[in-house]
């Protein structure tokens, strides 16, 4: 059970929770990645739409640790009362990769009507939040999308370097293409929390790869989507040339690495097939006779035999 640590402090009172807040949750597991920190809350606090709750969860930080962290995050935020900071630790010895438990310490702990993500390692460009929000208001979805950069980015000691794109990138369109296969990072999206008001929000905890891409399976099937913004950039996602990416860049792939990826895709497979479209999901794809059965995989095959 995730718990919030001795160490978990707030940088300013939040007050009460605002109808218009952004809650934003970042996973951080390596204080030696602090410069890396320190861009990601930049891109956020650079952020038009206020107000902005950043939840910084982290993974077993000691309280030496914290503190580093809080000195170096308050004098960016210093002076903007609409910009809050809360950090948050994951102190149990399991599980080892808290990834997932990460978010769900957020997720608790988020207040406001809007929900986003984004890891301590990419960044999002300024008008990201209000783009989004926006199309959210203008809308009935309750998540909406934009699209992202993938960048090659170098990490030296004392710097970093970004490098060029990387083409081809993510593709996708639409909401069947989400079902299909991932093409929409963490940090790609916003949730309006007032039009989730079924099932609760939580990450799969027993997943420490594409657990994005199963909570995404979980909310969309549920809850209407807007792809209006799905070509227009919001933020860069970052390839590192060191190496330290969950998924690899090199192109090569272990034989080890290959029979995990393939059980990890079937277990997203799995989740296809169990998963079940809620009749709004099915009539904004389109279908006037939507089955109460019906799962994700039904309605990738019926699309695609429609065709």
């Amino acid at each position: 059970m995730s718990t919030l640590s001795t160490a978990s402090v707030s940088l300013r009172r939040a007050g009460n929770a605002m109808s218009g807040q952004m809650d934003t949750i970042v996973r951080f597991h390596d204080v030696s990645r602090l410069m890396e920190l320190e861009r990601c809350v930049f891109s956020l606090i650079g952020q038009s739409y206020r107000p902005l709750n950043i939840i910084l969860a982290t993974q077993r930080f000691s309280d030496s640790d914290t503190e580093v962290i809080r000195t170096a995050l308050t004098r960016m935020i210093d002076g903007d009362d609409e910009v809050t900071l809360t950090i948050l630790n994951w102190d149990q010895a399991e599980p080892k990769d808290a990834r997932s438990e990460l978010l769900n310490l957020g997720l608790r702990s988020a207040r406001g009507r809007y929900l986003s993500f984004l890891d301590y390692d990419d960044v999002l460009y300024p008008e990201a939040y209000e783009l989004l929000v926006s199309r959210l208001k203008e809308s009935r979805a309750a998540i909406a999308f934009a699209a992202v950069r993938i960048m090659l980015l170098n990490v030296y000691e004392r710097y970093l370097y970004t490098m060029e794109e990387v083409v081809p990138g993510f593709y996708g369109a639409g909401l069947i293409d989400l079902f299909r296969n991932n093409f929409c990072p963490l940090h790609s999206y916003v949730l309006d929390r007032d039009r989730m008001t079924g099932a609760p929000l939580f990450f799969e905890t027993k997943m420490v790869m594409q657990e994005d891409y199963d909570w995404l399976l979980r909310v969309c099937a549920l809850y209407e989507s807007d792809f209006t913004l799905v070509n227009t950039r919001i933020g860069d996602y970052y390839y590192k040339t060191d190496g330290s990416n969950t998924v690899p860049n090199s192109g090569q792939v272990e034989p080890e690495a290959k029979n995990a990826h393939d059980a990890l895709m079937a277990t997203v497979e799995a989740r296809r097939r169990i998963t079940i479209l809620s009749e709004a999901v099915q009539r904004s794809l389109g279908i006037s006779d939507p089955n109460e059965m019906a799962t994700v995989r039904d309605v990738i095959d019926r699309v695609a035999f429609s065709r």
